[in-house]
C-alpha cells in the first residue's frame, strides 16, 4: 500500500507496528456463480511488478466488493483488552471469489511485542471482538449493503463461518520459537520435531526475510509490501475454496440421503413425483461439480496465472498446510459415488416406467380383444335368432330362459373366460412389477 520505491527493487516493509489480518468466509454469495463482482485488487492494493498478472487474470482471482476504515477506539476485545497493546489502525475488507462465498478480511495494526499478538489472534479467531455497538458480522453486513452488490437471497443475514485463516505481518525476522507461538496461538514451549509448521522455500531464501505457514495461521516477516498483499489474496482465495469444499460435502451427503429415501419411498410417491425429484437432484449434482471445478480445483494452483516463485511457493504451501487438496479428493470421490447412485436410481425409474408402459399396452390389447370377444357372442346370438333354424321357435321370445338357456350359458361361459384371462394377465403384470421394484429397492 506504500508508494513505489526509486530503488531497482522494492525494500521490505518498515512498519513500526505488527499487522494481523483475519480472513473469514461468510455465508453470503453473489448471484453470478462464475464471475467475481467488484473492483480488481490492483486498484486498491499495491501489487508491484506483479500487478499486470493480477490485472490479466482479474476474472479468476479475488475482487474487492467494499472496504471500511475502522476507528480503533470503537474496537473492543475480550482477551486483548488485558494487554498493554495499542491498536493503531483497522480496516474491514469484503472480497468476492469465483464460484465461492464473499470473504471478509479484518486487518489491524497493533503496537506491541510480537507475543502480545496472541490474545488478539484468539479474539479474532473466535469472534470475541466488537465494532462499536455492532458485531463483526454486523459490520461486514453493513459494508456489503453499502456496496450495493446483488447477493443470493437466502433469507438469512450475512454470517461468519468457521472457515478462516489468520496472517501476521511484521517488519522484523522473528526467532523460530516466537513464530511457533504465533502460529499455534499459544504462548507455550514446543518440541520442533512434532510441529506441522511449513516454511515456503522461496520466501525463506533470503536471510533478511522469513515466512511460516500453519493450518490456521501464517507469519510473514520482513517481506516486501506487494508480496504481503499477494499472499493475502492467496489466503482469500484458499479460504473461499475451503468453504466451498465444506458446503459441497454437506450437500452431496444430503443428496445421497435423498436418493436413498426415494428408493425406499417407491410405494408412497407417484412416478411423476419421483422423476421430478430425480431431475432436481441431477441438476444439483451438476452445480456441485461446477463449483468444485471452478471454485476449488482452480484455487489449488496459482502459478499459471501469477508466474512468480515466491507467490507460487507460498500458495502451494498454504494449500498443503490447510489440507485443501486432500479434502478436494475426498469430496470428489463422494460426488462420483453419489452420481453413480443417482444414475442407478434414474435407470431403475426408467426401467419401471418402461415396464408400466408395457403393462398398459398389454392391458389395452386385452381390452380390445375382450370387446371383440363380447361382440362375437352377441353376433352369434343375433345370427342364431335371426336365422331360419329348427331350434328357433317363432312363438317363443328370445329371452325365454327355460327354452334357450343352453345358448345363453355358452355365451356367458365365453364372456367369463375372457374376463378371467384379462384379470389373470393384470394380476401377473402387477405381481411382476412389485417383485421387480422390491428387488431394486432391497438391492439399492
Amino acid at each position: 500500500m506504500s508508494e513505489p520505491s526509486s530503488l531497482p527493487f522494492d525494500p521490505t516493509v518498515q512498519r513500526s507496528t505488527h499487522r494481523i489480518s483475519t480472513v473469514i468466509a461468510t455465508t453470503a454469495e453473489t448471484e453470478d456463480l462464475l464471475r467475481a463482482e467488484g473492483e480488481t485488487p490492483v486498484e486498491l492494493l499495491r501489487l508491484g511488478r506483479l500487478a499486470s498478472f493480477y490485472r490479466d487474470a482479474a476474472g479468476q482471482l479475488p475482487r474487492v466488493l467494499g472496504l471500511r476504515d475502522l476507528d480503533p477506539a470503537t474496537l473492543a476485545f475480550r482477551r486483548g483488552a488485558a494487554t498493554g497493546a495499542v491498536v493503531r489502525a483497522g480496516r474491514l475488507w469484503l472480497f468476492d471469489v469465483q464460484a465461492g462465498p464473499i470473504v471478509a478480511v479484518l486487518s489491524l495494526d497493533i503496537d506491541c511485542e510480537p507475543r502480545t499478538l496472541i490474545p488478539f489472534l484468539e479474539d479474532l479467531y473466535y469472534d470475541d471482538v466488537a465494532v462499536g455497538e455492532s458485531t463483526l458480522a454486523g459490520c461486514a453486513s453493513e459494508v456489503l449493503t453499502g456496496a450495493g452488490v446483488a447477493v443470493r437471497s437466502g433469507g438469512e443475514p450475512l454470517g461468519l463461518t468457521a472457515q478462516r485463516h489468520q496472517m501476521v505481518f511484521t517488519s522484523v525476522v522473528l526467532d523460530e520459537d516466537t513464530v511457533q507461538r504465533l502460529v499455534y496461538r499459544a504462548d507455550l514451549d514446543w518440541r520442533p520435531n512434532y510441529s506441522s509448521i511449513q516454511y515456503p522455500a522461496e520466501l525463506n531464501r533470503r536471510p533478511t526475510s522469513a515466512a511460516a505457514v500453519g493450518a490456521y495461521v501464517c507469519v510473514l516477516a520482513a517481506q516486501q509490501d506487494y508480496i504481503e498483499n499477494c499472499a493475502l489474496l492467496s489466503v482469500v482465495q484458499v479460504v473461499g475454496a475451503i468453504r466451498q469444499v465444506r458446503q459441497i460435502r454437506l450437500a452431496t451427503f444430503d443428496t445421497l440421503v435423498r436418493v436413498r429415501e426415494l428408493a425406499a419411498g417407491r410405494t408412497t410417491l407417484t412416478a411423476a413425483e419421483r422423476r421430478t425429484e430425480l431431475a432436481r437432484l441431477h441438476e444439483a449434482m451438476a452445480e456441485h461439480e461446477l463449483r468444485l471445478t471452478f471454485g476449488v480445483e482452480a484455487a489449488c494452483e496459482i502459478g499459471i496465472l501469477i508466474p512468480a516463485l515466491r507467490i507460487e511457493s507460498f500458495h502451494r504451501q498454504l494449500v498443503a498446510s490447510t489440507g485443501l487438496r486432500d479434502n478436494l479428493a475426498t469430496v470428489s470421490g463422494m460426488l462420483t459415488r453419489a452420481a453413480s447412485v443417482l444414475a442407478a436410481e434414474e435407470a431403475s425409474q426408467a426401467a419401471g416406467d418402461a415396464q408400466r408402459a408395457e403393462g398398459r399396452r398389454l392391458r389395452y390389447g386385452v381390452v380390445v380383444g375382450l370387446l371383440s370377444v363380447v361382440a362375437v357372442p352377441v353376433g352369434i346370438i343375433l345370427a342364431f335368432f335371426g336365422g331360419n333354424y329348427r331350434q328357433v321357435d317363432e312363438d317363443r321370445s328370445m329371452f325365454d330362459w327355460a327354452h334357450y338357456h343352453g345358448v345363453y350359458l355358452a355365451v356367458g361361459a365365453l364372456l367369463l373366460a375372457s374376463a378371467a384371462v384379462f384379470l389373470a394377465l393384470y394380476w401377473h403384470d402387477r405381481r411382476q412389477l412389485r417383485r421387480t421394484v422390491g428387488t431394486r429397492a432391497g438391492g439399492g
